[in-house]
């Protein structure tokens, strides 16, 4: 029998959260580790609580509808623009490859699976949608870190 994952599911997320946040203090040397470990449980956390959030209370229903698809590839591309964000704020790599590789995969997503289920305008502005994101992740790169396009 599956089981009501109720708000604990986010606390869970956000002591795992914590836990890593702290890592560096409590343990030197540990900062790029523990900075894969963070990404990794940032997006982990996102799309379960997405899932959580359209099958209240069961993240564990099955099937999906298209507005949940969709809010994922949207989900995927907001994490990828505060990832960028947070890569270009701490001067930090792997960071802005976790908004690139997450990025690609929201675009992939759309192409391959979102626009199949759109029909006339939805898809219109499904790419659109798209084409200004990728338009807003490259000024932030032209604007934000000039030296590393060179």
């Amino acid at each position: 029998m599956l089981q009501h994952a109720g708000p604990w599911l986010a606390l869970s997320y956000a002591v795992i959260g914590a836990i890593l946040w702290a890592t560096p203090r409590i343990v030197p040397g540990t900062g790029r580790v523990r900075d894969g470990a963070l990404m990794g449980v940032i997006v982990v956390a996102a799309f379960t609580l997405l899932r959580q959030a359209s099958h209240a209370p069961m993240p564990l229903w099955t099937g999906t509808d298209a507005g949940e698809q969709i809010a994922r590839s949207i989900l995927a591309l907001v994490l990828a623009g505060a990832f960028l964000g947070i890569g270009i704020r701490r001067q930090a790599r792997d960071w802005r490859l976790a908004s690139l590789a997450l990025m690609l995969i929201a675009v992939a997503k759309v192409f391959l699976f979102d626009a199949a289920g759109l029909d006339g305008l939805a898809r219109i502005a499904s790419f659109a949608a798209l084409g200004f994101s990728l338009i807003g992740v490259g000024w932030l790169y032209s604007r934000y870190l000039p030296d590393a396009s060179r």
